[in-house]
């Protein structure tokens, strides 16, 4: 059986041009919150850190026991994995 032929495409015209967009910025003024007199919306702050935060910064006794628990886990790796040698 013969592939059917696809109907035929009408012949192509000339293209409209195409639109152009203008960016002008910012139209409407933003909002105002009411009765501060302030536009757009309150920075939110963080609560400042604690003494004790500042100074122990990161927490290096976590660091240690990763590194320690690792230790073991190799150790018992190494046991469980020897075979007699």
């Amino acid at each position: 059986m013969p592939p059917a032929e696809a109907p035929p495409r009408p012949a192509r015209t000339a293209a409209a041009p195409r639109r152009t967009v203008v960016i002008r910025g910012q139209v409407a003024p933003p909002p105002r919150v009411s009765g501060t007199g302030y536009t757009g919306a309150p920075a939110r702050r963080r609560p400042p850190r604690r003494t004790s935060e500042r100074i122990a910064g990161t927490r290096p006794d976590r660091a240690a026991l990763w590194a320690v628990m690792m230790g073991v886990f190799l150790i018992m790796v190494a046991v469980l994995t020897a075979h007699g040698a």
